[in-house]
């Protein structure tokens, strides 16, 4: 007997918050590349809900790649209120996946969140200013299970990583110096991580044709995060040799 992969078995819908009590961390572009991922890699039907009040930058973006005529996997709406669970509920039976961008300062919105979801990406650069704001976001989506009646698994991804290899592993100080520190306080994080930014800057800055498109085209590093996400929805069966 050998061992295959089964297909994924994800809850209906799988809804995954990508989360940080601040801004710039890179929510937005994760939210697309994921959901990329997702439409591309699994063929499912993807809802992106962009829930940041303090930029709606997830929208800007994917109105800019529609009016640049570009065939976009997944479906995006505007939603940065305190009734997301509503918006989620509302959507459900659409959807195979949502994706909620949630966060930015509004702790109000992320918590709404949280009782909806089956998984907390909590994304922060390996800057320590920022890494500090990893408790509090943790903390609130805490407050926010309690009572939900569903498990939330919660793990911290790492952006913005500098990458110095030696023997094939990242032995960069800041990365490991910030990935030890958050282990040791017993966060569970991501063994993959984000260093490739351009995205970010060009998803901010860049036209249709400049390199805006990139999710559809590469989804370089986010193929490993999606695969470490779905991994537990994976189950191994024996297969005839």
């Amino acid at each position: 007997m050998t061992n295959s992969v089964a297909p994924l078995d994800l809850p209906e819908p799988l809804v995954v918050t990508l989360g940080n009590l601040k801004g710039g961390v890179g929510k937005t572009t994760s939210a697309f590349f994921l959901a990329s991922y997702f439409a591309s890699e699994h063929g499912l039907r993807v809802l992106v809900i962009d829930a940041d009040p303090l930029s709606q930058t997830g929208y800007s973006w994917y109105r800019r790649l529609i009016k640049g005529e570009i065939e976009v996997p997944f479906e995006l709406v505007a939603f940065p209120s305190r009734h997301v669970n509503d918006c989620i509920a509302d959507k459900a039976a659409d959807f195979d996946v949502i994706i909620v961008d949630a966060g930015g300062e509004s702790a109000e919105i992320f918590k709404a969140a949280i009782p909806e979801s089956n998984e907390l990406v909590l994304l922060t650069s390996v800057s320590p200013s920022e890494v500090k704001r990893v408790p509090s976001t943790f903390r609130a989506a805490e407050e926010a299970v309690v009572g939900a009646g569903r498990e939330v698994r919660v793990r911290v991804l790492l952006t913005k990583v500098p990458v110095i290899v030696k023997n094939g592993r990242n032995i960069s100080t800041e990365y490991r110096t910030q990935r030890e520190h958050l282990e040791s306080a017993g966060y569970e994080v991501f063994e993959s991580y984000l260093s490739a930014w351009k995205w970010y800057r060009e998803a901010a800055d860049g036209e249709v044709g400049e390199g805006a498109e990139n999710p559809f085209e590469d989804l370089a590093e986010y193929r490993r995060v999606g695969d470490e996400l779905v991994s537990s929805y994976r189950a191994l069966v024996e297969v005839p040799a």
